[in-house]
């Protein structure tokens, strides 16, 4: 995990607005946090319920990627959730089920 993304997971768990460098963290206490990549938002966290919502904005980059990668497993903590590339193609694992990542489209988790 970079350091970038471990802050930004700090300020999600520290319900506080945070950025940097070309991410950025907003913060509707007891709500939500929204994670934002070059301005394009492209994760929705919702603590009560422990849910997620993300898109790539249809920019399938290893950034993005990335970002997305740590947010799956700060919420289901690491059980083999994610997403991966293949033949230029994303794929989101879910639960265990693979399936093709609908680019520039929400996903709720």
């Amino acid at each position: 995990m970079r350091k970038i993304e471990r802050e930004m997971l700090q300020a999600i768990v520290d319900e506080r607005t945070w950025s940097k460098d070309n991410t950025r963290v907003g913060i509707e206490k007891g709500y939500r946090s929204t994670v934002y990549l070059h301005g394009h938002r492209i994760a929705c966290y919702y603590p009560k319920d422990q849910t997620l919502h993300i898109n790539n904005c249809g920019y399938e980059t290893n950034t993005t990627k990335s970002r997305l990668n740590v947010l799956i497993d700060f919420v289901f903590g690491g059980l083999g959730n994610g997403i991966f590339q293949h033949n230029w193609n994303w794929y989101l694992v879910r639960d265990g089920k693979q399936s093709e990542f609908p680019s520039n489209e929400w996903v709720a988790l």
